[in-house]
C-alpha cells in the first residue's frame, strides 16, 4: 500500500505590521512545534514570512496543524495561514525541503495559494473530499475564535509528548482542573479532539519512511 505523507505550507498573517523580531520569534515557535512531532520532521523558512514543514505520516497532519495554531495563539504571536497537503513525498530526508518533491508538497503549496481572504486553514491531496473541507471550515472558525488562554489549554492537550491528565495540565498553568476544563470547553476541544482522532484513523498508512 502506498504511503501517505503530510506537508504543511504557510505564511504569516499581517507580517508586514510586525517587527522583524516578531516575525523571527513566530518562525522559531513554528519550527520548535514541528520538531516536537519527531526526528523525521523537517522545517524550511522561505521568502521572509513563508515556511514549509514535512510532518511525516499523513495521519499526524491535522493534529500537527492544530498544535501549531494553538501554540501561536497561546503565545500571542503573529498567526499563520496553513495548508495541509497529503500524498507521496520524496527527498524530504536529504538536504533541505527546497529539494523535496511529491504530491504532498505540490498540493500543500497550491492549497495555500488558493486560500480566500480570512481563511487560515486548508486541506488538499489524496483522499480529501467535500466533508473534509467542511471539517476544515469548522476548525478554522474555532482556531480564529480561541483566546490566548483557551489556545494554551488546547496546545497542552495536543502536546505530542502527552497525554497528561487535566489535573497535571492545570497544575502546569497554576489554575484549577475545573478552570482548565472550562477553557477547553469554551475552545470546543472535545470536537477538535474527535476530529484529529478520526483524521488519524482514516489516513493511517504506517510509518512514512518513503
Amino acid at each position: 500500500m502506498a504511503q501517505f505523507h503530510a506537508v504543511l505550507t504557510g505564511d504569516l498573517i499581517l507580517s508586514t505590521r510586525g517587527t522583524a523580531a516578531q516575525v523571527d520569534d513566530t518562525m522559531m515557535v513554528i519550527e520548535e512545534a514541528v520538531d516536537r512531532f519527531g526526528d523525521d520532521t523537517r522545517f524550511h523558512r522561505y521568502r521572509g514570512d513563508g515556511w514549509q514543514a514535512y510532518i511525516g505520516a499523513a495521519g499526524r497532519g491535522l493534529e500537527a496543524m492544530l498544535f501549531l495554531a494553538a501554540q501561536l495563539r497561546a503565545m500571542d504571536l503573529l498567526s499563520s495561514r496553513m495548508a495541509l497537503g497529503l500524498g507521496d513525498a520524496t527527498g524530504f530526508d536529504t538536504g533541505t525541503l527546497g529539494t523535496a518533491g511529491g504530491t504532498a508538497f505540490v498540493q500543500s503549496g497550491r492549497a495555500l495559494d488558493a486560500m480566500t481572504d480570512g481563511q487560515w486553514l486548508a486541506l488538499a491531496g489524496k483522499g480529501v473530499d467535500p466533508l473534509h473541507h467542511a471539517l476544515m471550515a469548522y476548525l478554522d472558525a474555532q482556531v480564529q475564535g480561541w483566546s490566548p488562554e483557551q489556545a494554551e489549554a488546547v496546545a497542552l492537550s495536543l502536546d505530542p509528548d502527552g497525554p497528561y491528565s487535566q489535573q497535571v495540565q492545570a497544575e502546569r498553568l497554576g489554575i484549577s482542573r475545573q478552570a482548565f476544563a472550562a477553557r477547553l470547553s469554551a475552545a470546543g476541544f472535545d470536537l477538535t479532539r474527535q476530529a484529529t482522532r478520526a483524521f488519524a484513523a482514516q489516513f493511517a498508512q504506517g510509518a512514512a519512511d518513503g
